[in-house]
């Protein structure tokens, strides 16, 4: 049997219009962590509306990477001092890419960016920033390795990732300062810091569809139970 193929969503770089021109890109991790669970990873290039979903048409399920902030206005706010950089790029592919998906019913998986992007698209909000939003805010962009867990989440009863973790209370690393604000219609979050700030949506009706704030992908190949996530995911891809 072929492996179940991946769509891996790329991110944007404007480049300084010389020498160094715009790029499209996808970390290797993301690529690693795909080949390892036994699927086939295809990078999705931001492109016409129509390229995007014809590519997503050759997948079985679709990644949703990390990348730089969302523009506030696609949830009906305005920026805020603390908001980073934003690439309306990326952003374009995002919305194209996730509609689909969600539509399609395809297995999706969310990771950093990616929660806040299948939240928004979905109709849900996000905080800016926690660190200036939330009250009492942990650290939530860690200055220690990607593959090093900095603080714990508290995992849902009855929740999909508690049943992939089999625990109720797992370590992860965080490398963000946006969140899920307000869960979209039709999704929960399943995973909270101590702080309050939601780090795992799941869609509450259909098949595969999570999202999670902490990078999986870099903690993956030394926690054999993070790395069952991604069992799942492409187990559901090849159903």
């Amino acid at each position: 049997m072929a492996a179940a193929r991946i769509a891996v969503l790329c991110n944007h770089t404007d480049g300084d219009g010389g020498a160094f021109a715009a790029r499209q890109l996808v970390n290797q991790a993301y690529l690693d962590c795909r080949e390892a669970a036994g699927a086939t990873p295809l990078p999705v290039l931001d492109m016409a509306d129509e390229r995007i979903v014809e590519v997503l048409g050759l997948c079985a399920g679709l990644l949703v990477t990390g990348g730089a902030d969302l523009d506030p206005r696609a949830y009906g706010q305005q920026p805020r001092p603390k908001l980073g950089s934003i690439n309306p790029r990326r952003d374009h592919l995002d919305r194209v890419a996730i509609a689909h998906a969600l539509a399609a019913e395809m297995p999706v998986l969310g990771i950093c960016r990616g929660i806040q992007a299948l939240n928004v698209v979905a109709g849900g909000t996000l905080h800016q920033d926690v660190g200036s939003e939330v009250a009492g805010a942990l650290k939530h962009s860690q200055g220690a390795p990607g593959w090093y867990a900095t603080h714990d989440i508290d995992l849902a009863d009855g929740g999909l990732l508690r049943d992939i973790l089999g625990c109720a209370r797992v370590g992860v690393n965080s490398f963000h300062h946006q969140a899920v604000d307000d869960p979209a219609p039709g999704f929960r979050a399943v995973a909270h810091t101590a702080d309050g700030v939601i780090e795992a949506i799941e869609r509450e009706a259909g098949g595969f569809c999570l999202g999670l704030q902490c990078h999986p992908e870099l903690m993956a190949g030394r926690d054999e139970r993070i790395a069952r996530i991604f069992a799942r995911f492409v187990g559901a891809c090849g159903r």
